[in-house]
């Protein structure tokens, strides 16, 4: 298969930050000029800016090594989904963002500003340089659309999890060091919407872009984050202007393109030969190479990480009891998305494996992430599996519930119909039957009745079908504090797995979920509240930044 691979190749001027995010020092004997004016060195510079999205763990722009990052550890790990994984101890960092009891020294939060303000540099710099090239004006044109859905895809990322942040456009100078302010939560947010908006009006659409550029950004995946983004201001910006008649209109857009469908069957989405597919909206791409290490590593860790410790992992990012009893009686999606000893008697690609409570926090690991054995790399930290982002499946749900709020309940039901009837058509997951990689058909037959419901109940029904339908793909967490439902989980979440600290139910015995995280919230609109986590105390210090509520 033929990937487009994000790497940085020799000599090429790119565009590092050091850890704070204003110092930022050229390390290139090319001058930034000079090196935009050939269209290859400026699509190099652009795969630079795709190159951060796909950090997850190594030497950052300065060298100094970053944590591991995943959006997981907020979508998913946050959320009535997942559980840390792995022992009580490893990555006590993760477990105190769980707990809503992180510091302004936790090393994933300063590993997620730091990826995140490098790439909005490597944006800004493409973009502005950019104007100043005298290629071909249509790559001009694509080239700084992609360049703007990365800026927008990285403020998204702070917004989410730091609320206001410093907002640039244009590359930081020495001035500005120290002489920052925080953009308020409404107008970082306005930037995400600005930004995805000039974006999906300078790209091509998927199949104008063609196979040749698979992996980046076309019109499509800039809409379809935008219709994300302005879901999720509605829901958790007092001040937003946005409406659901915005969100219908890009999700109209995108499926009236016709470049998109969704595939027959659920279960081949997660696996390696359902990669870029005809669902597929946008991925990361990734191959094995010679390295595990940025900036020249192809591959990734995000199979491994979340990996059974009893076969090849770390036992990480375990879904919950409770996203196991969400799923309807004989729905095929479960065996796609959960695994452990207790679903399919343990067989994961036709092999039954033996799984080790005492390295788990639940009885299950996430299925999207099990890599096939063929495929596992000699280098652990360089799997070829695609990270991916979005797919159509959510736009068709985010129509229905645009539709829903603009009155429209049959087209809501219409497009949940798409989503449940291609679930009734899908088989088990790849190799639930010992000694086959075969999709073995369920057998089932009136299962998933067809939603009826109205109103308030058609909503729910909604909510319902997001959860399960794209459960463990990082965005569970999110739809909970839009919808103002994530406090109320909070108070109920349990644990019921017994540690070796003897605690059957930590979320009661040990720590108040709800109350850490009351304390650490904004007010968004409709009564609902909006956690946020610490900013860095190496940029509040040092730029004189405010810091979030709730914390020193």
């Amino acid at each position: 298969m033929n990937k487009l691979i994000y790497v940085l190749v020799g000599g090429a001027l790119l565009l590092n930050s050091c850890s704070d995010f204003l110092d930022v020092t050229p390390v290139a004997t090319e001058t930034e000029v000079s090196f935009f004016t050939s269209a290859e060195n400026a699509e190099i510079a652009v795969n630079a800016c795709y190159n951060i999205m796909g950090l997850t763990e190594g030497p950052g722009p300065d060298g100094q090594w970053l944590n591991h990052n995943y959006e997981f550890f907020f979508g998913d790990c946050l959320s009535d989904d997942s559980e840390k994984g792995s022992t009580e101890t490893d990555m006590a960092d993760v477990q105190n963002i769980i707990e809503w009891r992180a510091t302004s020294g936790n090393g994933i939060l300063e590993t997620i500003w730091i990826k995140c303000y490098d790439g909005i540099y490597r944006a800004n710099n493409v973009i502005k340089q950019l104007e100043g090239s005298s290629f071909d004006q249509d790559l001009k044109d694509r080239l700084k659309g992609e360049a703007l859905f990365v800026r927008g895809y990285f403020y998204f990322y702070l917004v989410k999890v730091f609320g206001g942040v410093p907002l640039f456009t244009e590359p930081v100078t020495p001035s500005q060091f120290g002489n920052v302010t925080r953009g308020s939560y409404h107008e970082t947010f306005e930037r995400v919407i600005t930004d995805f908006k000039d974006a999906a009006a300078l790209l091509p659409t998927k199949s104008v872009m063609g196979v040749a550029n698979v992996g980046r950004a076309n019109q499509g995946v800039a809409r379809t984050f935008l219709a994300r983004a302005l879901m999720y201001q509605i829901g958790m910006d007092a001040q937003s202007t946005a409406q659901w008649s915005d969100v219908y209109a890009q999700t109209s857009a995108i499926i009236e393109s016709g470049d998109y469908t969704l595939v027959g069957n659920y279960a081949t989405i997660h696996e390696m030969e359902g990669e870029n597919n005809d669902e597929s909206i946008f991925e990361l791409q990734m191959e094995v190479g010679t390295t595990e290490s940025a900036p020249g590593n192809t591959g990734t860790n995000f199979n491994q990480f979340q990996g059974n410790r009893m076969d090849w992992g770390w036992g990480f990012n375990n879904p919950t009891q409770d996203l196991f009893d969400a799923y309807e009686e004989n729905d095929p999606r479960l065996t796609a998305t959960l695994y452990g000893a207790s679903i399919n008697d343990g067989v994961v690609h036709g092999v039954k494996r033996d799984f080790d409570a005492n390295q788990q926090m639940t009885p299950f690991l996430n299925r999207k992430a099990a890599l096939e054995p063929s495929y596992r790399p000699s280098l652990s930290k360089s799997s070829p599996f695609n990270h991916r982002l979005a797919r159509y499946a959510e736009v068709l749900l985010m129509h229905a519930e645009a539709a829903y709020h603009t009155g429209n309940e049959a087209v809501a039901r219409q497009y949940l119909e798409l989503i449940r009837d291609r679930a009734r058509q899908s088989t088990f997951a790849k190799g639930s039957v010992e000694g086959s990689l075969d999709y073995t058909a369920t057998g089932y037959t009136k299962h998933l009745p067809e939603v009826t419901s109205s109103g308030n109940d058609l909503l729910l029904a909604i909510y319902q079908e997001r959860r399960v339908e794209l459960a463990m793909e990082s965005l569970r967490y999110w739809d909970l504090v839009r919808t103002g439902s994530y406090l109320d989980m909070l108070g109920n979440k349990k644990i019921n797995f017994k540690k070796s600290d003897n605690v059957t139910d930590r979320y009661k015995d040990v720590v108040d979920l709800k109350a850490n995280c009351e304390a650490k919230c904004i007010d968004g609109p409709n009564g609902h509240k909006v956690p946020l986590l610490p900013i860095p105390l190496y940029e509040v210090q040092n730029f004189g930044l405010s810091q979030n509520k709730g914390y020193n």
